[in-house]
């Protein structure tokens, strides 16, 4: 859903009028501040890793993409937030040449120069590199640089701006909560309350699993002395 919508449907919410405002309006301009603020909100929402901001580096064409022998710096994808696992050097088939462990900037001191590991230095405003060590050889010169991170949501800028929330309604929620605060409308606390809710079943269904995998606790009852015998149940993290 991109930004003009949620901002149609917010705005006759708000308004009770079908007659939308345009990009030159100033409402226009402020409701991409409170639309931006509702994205942070769910963004940093109880620690949570939403399934929908994770990408490859490789789907996202920023950053550096191929390997230069030689070199052991290499720029991060310009919504990079964080990363685990491994970058992969691969073929142009896919074919894995290469995986160096990701590591933390300060285990950096304690590794040998022989030793295979990446990590990742730098800040959100200035960008992220990734360090590869050892210096990549000639046989790795050219082929594609590819790993799993997790992003930074899309912002909105213009009207065409596309959000990764499952429930985009939750941004309309939020933006009249916002503005009923704003005005000390005593709607504020239905309209806060509706943007919670959706945020809440947001988290449980991305915390959930999948419909043929869904997630459990793991049943531990018969190991422990006087514990139930089989039983077991889904719930949150």
């Amino acid at each position: 859903m991109n930004y003009d919508a949620i901002f149609s449907a917010y705005y006759q919410q708000y308004r009770a009028d079908s007659d939308v405002p345009t990009s030159a309006d100033d409402e226009y301009t402020v409701g991409l501040s409170l639309a931006n603020e509702a994205i942070n909100r769910w963004e940093n929402y109880d620690g949570n890793y939403w399934r929908e901001l994770f990408e490859t580096h490789q789907a996202n064409g920023t950053g550096t993409q191929t390997v230069t022998t030689g070199t052991t710096s290499y720029t991060a994808p310009t919504n990079f937030k964080e990363a685990g696992g491994f970058i992969k050097v691969v073929t142009a088939s896919g074919g894995l040449k290469k995986a160096y462990p990701i590591i933390n900037v300060e285990q950096v001191q304690s590794q040998n120069d022989s030793a295979v590991y990446c990590y990742f230095k730098g800040n959100p405003k200035d960008g992220y590199t990734f360090n590869l060590n050892p210096a990549p050889t000639a046989e790795l010169n050219g082929l594609d640089i590819d790993f799993t991170y997790y992003k930074k949501p899309t912002l909105f800028t213009i009207g065409t701006d596309v959000t990764e929330l499952a429930d985009p309604y939750f941004i309309v929620h939020r933006m009249l909560a916002s503005q009923f605060r704003a005005a000390r409308n005593p709607y504020y606390s239905s309209a806060k309350a509706d943007s919670e809710n959706a945020l809440k079943q947001m988290k449980m269904d991305n915390d959930s699993g999948t419909w043929t995998n869904p997630w459990a606790v793991a049943d531990r009852s018969g190991s422990v002395f006087g514990g139930a015998s089989s039983i077991s149940f889904y719930g949150n993290r």
